[in-house]
C-alpha cells in the first residue's frame, strides 16, 4: 500500500467522530465543487480526479485543507518529504527498463538518460514554491458517499481557481457567478487548465506512468499520426505537422458523392484510393467502414507505438460549421489503447476573410477541392466550398496549437506535472 494512503489512514483513525453536521445532497448541490464525506466525520471539497473500486483520489485547494483540516494538511506535507526519495528510486528504474527496451531509438534513449542525470543530482536545499491545490488518496472503504457538481457548477469552480478567488469553496452558486463574471463575463467558454497548478514528482500508477512514456514516445521517437474524415482515416508520413487538407477533403468529398450519387463517371475524380481493396470499383453497395480508433489502434499495435494521434475534419459539404477534431490515444499498462486527450474546435465559415480565402486558393492543394465542389454543384464557381475548405484550415491550426500545448505540458520532464489518466 502506499505511503500516502497509510498517512492518509492514520489521519482519519485519529480524527474524532461527529466534528460536522453532514452534509445532504440538497445542501452540496448550492455549492460548485464535489464533496467527499469519508468515515470520522471529515468532509474534502474539489474536485474528484478517479474513484474505483480501490481508492478515491480527490483534488483540494491546499490552502483550504490547511485551514479546515490542518492536521491532514500537515501530514501530507510531511508524506511529500518522506517519499520524494522512493519516488525517485522507482522512477529512476523505470527509466532504465525503458531505455533497455528502446535501446535501438537514439534521440529517445539521449532524452532517457538527461532525465536520469537530472534525478541522480541532490534535491535544491530551497524547496520550490507549494503547488495550489494538492490529491488527496482515500481507500475506497474510508469513503462514506460522493457528492458530484453539475458540470457546469463545476466549469465556474474551475474558473475561480484559475482566477484565484476566495473561498470557491464555500460560496453558493449565484454568489460565485458574479464574482466571476466581474472578471471574466464570458467564463463559460474560457479554456480553463489548471494542471501547472498540481503538485509534482509523485508517485506514478502503472497507467499514469505508460500514458506519460506514450507522449515521450510521440515527441521523441517516431510520431504515429492519422487524418480523415468519419470512420475513413489514412495514415500520414512522419514530418507532416498538419494534415494534407486539399488530399483528404477531395477523397472524402469523391467518398460522399459515390455514396450519394452513386459514381462519378465523366467527373475525372480517381476513387481507387477511396475504395477498399475488397470493394470493386461500381459496387452498389459499400461495406461499412471499421471504427476509425480499431483502424488506428491496429496499424499502432503492428508499428509496436504506444501513442497516437488522429485528426478528423467533416465532409466537404460546402457549409459550415467546420469541426475539427484532435485526439491522443495511449497504450495503458494492460495493453490496451484510451483516448486520453482530445479536442474539439469549429470555424463558421461566414467568418472568413477575403485575404485568408486568397490565400487558400492560390493553394495548389484546393485544386482537388474545387474539383469536388465543382462536382457536388456548390456553386458557379466554388468559391462557397473554398471558403469551407479555409474555415477547416483555421480550426486545423487552432487544434493544433492546443495538441501542442499538450504535448509540451508533459514531454519535459518524466516526473512532473500530475497526469490523470481519463476513465472509459
Amino acid at each position: 500500500m502506499r505511503l500516502r494512503i497509510i498517512v492518509v489512514l492514520a489521519v482519519l483513525i485519529a480524527w474524532p467522530l461527529g466534528l460536522f453536521a453532514e452534509t445532504t445532497p440538497r445542501e452540496a448541490q448550492r455549492f460548485c465543487v464535489d464533496f467527499a464525506l469519508l468515515k470520522g466525520g471529515i468532509e474534502l471539497r474539489g474536485t474528484v480526479l478517479s474513484r474505483d473500486e480501490k481508492e478515491l483520489k480527490i483534488v483540494v485547494q491546499r490552502d483550504w485543507l490547511t485551514a479546515k483540516h490542518p492536521e491532514m494538511a500537515q501530514k501530507l506535507a510531511d508524506e511529500s518529504v518522506a517519499q520524494e526519495a522512493a519516488t525517485r528510486e522507482e522512477l529512476a528504474g523505470r527509466i532504465t527498463r525503458w531505455q533497455a527496451e528502446r535501446k535501438g531509438d537514439a534521440r529517445l534513449v539521449a532524452v532517457l538518460k538527461r532525465e536520469q542525470e537530472r534525478l541522480a543530482k541532490p534535491a535544491p536545499k530551497v524547496p520550490e514554491p507549494a503547488s495550489q491545490f494538492v490529491i488527496v488518496t482515500i481507500p475506497a472503504d474510508r469513503v462514506r458517499k460522493v457528492y458530484s457538481a453539475p458540470e457546469n457548477s463545476r466549469k465556474l469552480a474551475m474558473v475561480a481557481w484559475q482566477e484565484r478567488l476566495p473561498k470557491v469553496e464555500e460560496t453558493a452558486f449565484g454568489t460565485l457567478k458574479t464574482l466571476v463574471e466581474q472578471k471574466l463575463p464570458d467564463w463559460q467558454t474560457t479554456k480553463v487548465d489548471l494542471a501547472d497548478r498540481l503538485p509534482t514528482g509523485i508517485s506514478q500508477t502503472p497507467d499514469e506512468w505508460a500514458v506519460r512514456q506514450a507522449i515521450f514516445e510521440y515527441e521523441y521517437r517516431q510520431r504515429i499520426d492519422f487524418q480523415g474524415t468519419g470512420n475513413f482515416i489514412v495514415r500520414v508520413g512522419e514530418g507532416v505537422e498538419k494534415p494534407n487538407l486539399g488530399e483528404i477533403l477531395a477523397k472524402t468529398g469523391a467518398d460522399v458523392l459515390q455514396q450519394e450519387l452513386g459514381g462519378l463517371d465523366g467527373l475525372g475524380i480517381d476513387l481507387s484510393s477511396v475504395l477498399k481493396p475488397d470493394q470493386p470499383q461500381g459496387s452498389d453497395k459499400q461495406p461499412a467502414p471499421a471504427d476509425w480508433q480499431q483502424t488506428a489502434i491496429a496499424e499502432a499495435k503492428r508499428l509496436d507505438c504506444r501513442g497516437f494521434r488522429v485528426t478528423r475534419v467533416p465532409k466537404i459539404t460546402g457549409g459550415g460549421p467546420a469541426t475539427v477534431t484532435v485526439s491522443f490515444l495511449a497504450r495503458l499498462s494492460d495493453g490496451n489503447f484510451r483516448m486520453i486527450w482530445s479536442n474539439e474546435t469549429t470555424t463558421d465559415p461566414a467568418t472568413i476573410q477575403d485575404k485568408d480565402l486568397e490565400r487558400i486558393q492560390r493553394d495548389p492543394q484546393v485544386q482537388e477541392i474545387l474539383k469536388v465542389a465543382n462536382a457536388l454543384s456548390l456553386g458557379q464557381d466554388a468559391t462557397q466550398a473554398v471558403r469551407f475548405g479555409a474555415a477547416v484550415q483555421a480550426s486545423l491550426d487552432e487544434t493544433e496549437n492546443r495538441f501542442f500545448e499538450f504535448r509540451r505540458r508533459y514531454n519535459s520532464t518524466l516526473d512532473g506535472p500530475t497526469l490523470v489518466v481519463p476513465k472509459e
